[in-house]
């Protein structure tokens, strides 16, 4: 009977480790090959993939890293069209007085339209080094009997306004120019600066005047012993009527 009842006992006892065993068979936190649960594999968007560990667009594409139209490809960097062709941006010497001061200062008969006309006529080969406009001035007396014309900065400044002309760079002891004329032999008068009373503060004139002859001669205004900044005439001429049209030209001014 001792024995029937032990070996019931040891029935029961196999009984409930093999229900044990078949309830842990089926748990998957104990299965060797996890299937696709989202916490348990690669499939998780943050295991890898999450779009800001290393596509997000400000790590290397953001269009203000290089590629930003200021950086480079302003149009005022280097292609501004007042860069090259107006001489007035020039800050270094020898300075064409064209293309910095403009023939807008018309005096005496040269008020009056056409009595004197400028045309950009030049000879072959230019004098000098040839910098600036070729000048070829008709002046046709009229009821004042005298002519001039200055060259301004800016346009139409006589230098008795708070207009601040041309800043001349440091260092010029000269205002140099060719002139010649048709004919020969008529007197004119060159100068630089308004005078003392103008905000120029100064005025040179060359003395004696000049006689023209038919061929190209060198001119010197000195200008060495002459305190200046900025210029509102930067040159300048005037003369006296004659009969006939008096044809006359200017080339290669500048300061130096």
């Amino acid at each position: 009977m001792l024995r029937t009842k032990r070996f019931a006992w040891m029935l029961a006892a196999v009984g409930v480790f093999a229900t044990a065993g078949l309830v842990g068979a089926c748990d998957p936190e104990d299965e060797p090959t996890p299937g696709t649960q989202n916490d348990g594999g690669t499939t998780k968007p943050d295991s890898g993939t999450n779009t800001d560990a290393g596509t997000n667009t400000d790590a290397g594409t953001n269009t203000d890293a290089g590629t930003e139209t200021d950086a480079g490809t302003n149009t005022d960097a280097g292609t501004e069209t007042d860069a090259g062709v107006d001489a007035g941006t020039q800050t270094t010497l020898p300075l064409a007085v064209d293309g910095t001061w403009e023939t807008s200062g018309y005096m005496g008969d040269g008020e009056v339209a056409g009595q004197v006309v400028d045309e950009p006529v030049c000879t072959t080969p230019r004098p000098g080094s040839g910098l600036g406009t070729c000048h070829k001035f008709t002046y046709t007396k009229g009821g004042v009997g005298w002519a001039g014309v200055f060259w301004q900065y800016p346009r139409d400044n006589w230098g008795k306004t708070n207009t601040p002309g041309f800043l001349v760079p440091d260092g010029a002891k000269a205002v140099t120019f060719y002139a010649w004329s048709d004919k020969g032999g008529e007197a004119v008068d060159f100068f630089v600066g308004y005078g003392p009373d103008s905000q120029d503060g100064f005025e040179k004139k060359l003395s004696p005047q000049a006689v023209l002859t038919t061929t190209p001669v060198k001119y010197t205004l000195d200008i060495s012993k002459i305190r200046y900044a900025d210029v509102a005439a930067g040159f300048g001429w005037s003369a006296g009527g004659r009969d006939e049209p008096f044809v006359f030209y200017i080339d290669d001014i500048q300061w130096q």
